[in-house]
């Protein structure tokens, strides 16, 4: 049987569809890059963003409608949108087969071949990470041979207000860095010399006696590995020390995302962030003098729930200020259960748009200064 597996989202939704490829080969699928050909087709979702999960669920009830080569295909929807919806999503999707999220991964094999023997609509939605899924990950199937994505922790415990994260991801949970080391040097076995280390927020790593900066030490260490990228820091928790790390581990890509979401004091407190526009100023001004070079990129929300027009020419100045080289601004939307989707979405949706266009204008100016420099 040949599966179309198709990835919404993020770098973590990235390689829980590699870890699934990986099942799904060892269980003697085949992979089809057309859905048309395709005898399973699954969905891995992202839901922090309404657009891409709308998106998601229409392109897919469209295709759960139609009949396969060999009949009705089998149609499953997994990843933070099936943990968001659970059984909700049938009534948009009536014709899906199963739903699956994040934490149950590993199951996705067993609930095809239960589908295969007639079972319906089958939810498979715990929040709770098996030891299975937090333990040592056989490197399976990997997108690239030069380049693996490696999850060192999962969920988080921010709960900033407007992120649904907390909700569909579940508390956080570090890997075992023993498990992490293992994982990286058979990937250098197998030629990878470049990893990316995936977590909701880097910083906050901890396993036992072994926390972020040291295991970027241990990872550095690792002889074939060349370059090692991590994804993604949070202000409240990125230090000097991680600084000094990214300055003097030569192995360490000099490249800081760190999200300010926004540069009004006000908005950042009601966000739930845990800094002000101030302190997160002084990192990066931190971060330049230790990294000389080093690039800084950003994520900035607009028309966050009573959001001024004050609040915004505070996120423009300080952007302005900080001159990123990369930014990803996004319009504000609700995402229940999350916090902020109990206020007045009350920034009217054409602010939103002109704000949201304003902050890509100046972005796109940076980019031209840099390439002129």
């Amino acid at each position: 049987m040949r599966v179309f597996l198709r990835t919404f989202g993020c770098q973590m939704n990235v390689r829980d569809s590699e870890i699934l490829r990986g099942l799904l080969e060892e269980a003697g699928y085949a992979f089809t890059d057309e859905p048309e050909n395709a005898d399973v087709i699954i969905f891995n979702t992202c839901s922090v963003r309404e657009h891409a999960e709308h998106r998601a669920i229409s392109i897919l009830a469209a295709l759960a409608r139609k009949k396969g080569n060999r009949g009705r295909r089998i149609t499953g929807l997994i990843g933070c949108v099936a943990q968001h919806k659970k059984e909700e999503i049938f009534k948009s999707i009536p014709k899906l087969d199963f739903i699956c999220g994040p934490a149950d991964l590993y199951s996705v094999p067993d609930i095809i071949a239960r589908v295969r023997n007639g079972q319906k609509h089958i939810v498979n939605v715990r929040n709770e990470r098996t030891a299975r899924s937090v333990e040592y990950v056989n490197p399976g199937h990997r997108g690239s041979k030069i380049h693996a994505f490696v999850n060192i922790m999962y969920g988080c415990d921010n709960f900033c207000s407007y992120c649904i994260v907390p909700y569909v991801r579940g508390k956080e949970v570090s890997r075992s860095s023993k498990d992490i080391i293992k994982e990286v040097k058979d990937l250098a076995k197998r030629g990878i010399r470049h990893v990316t280390l995936l977590g909701q927020n880097v910083n906050s790593y901890n396993d036992r006696d072994c926390d972020f900066v040291k295991l970027l030490d241990l990872i550095n260490n690792i002889g074939s590995i060349d370059k090692i990228s991590f994804l993604t820091s949070h202000p409240k928790d990125a230090s000097i020390r991680l600084f000094k790390a990214m300055r003097d581990l030569v192995k360490v890509d000099k490249h800081l995302h760190l999200p300010l979401q926004s540069g009004s004091d006000r908005i950042l407190l009601l966000m739930n962030r845990g800094y002000t526009a101030k302190g997160y100023r002084g990192l990066i001004k931190k971060y330049r003098e230790l990294v000389p070079g080093g690039r800084i990129t950003t994520d900035i929300i607009v028309g966050y729930p009573s959001e001024t027009e004050k609040d915004f020419r505070d996120t423009l100045e300080l952007m302005k200020d900080i001159r990123f080289d990369g930014a990803y601004i996004f319009k504000y939307s609700p995402r229940p259960p999350a916090r902020s989707s109990e206020l007045k979405d009350d920034v009217p949706i054409r602010v939103k748009k002109e704000r949201n266009n304003i902050l890509l204008n100046t972005q796109k100016e940076f980019y031209k200064e840099k390439a002129g420099a």
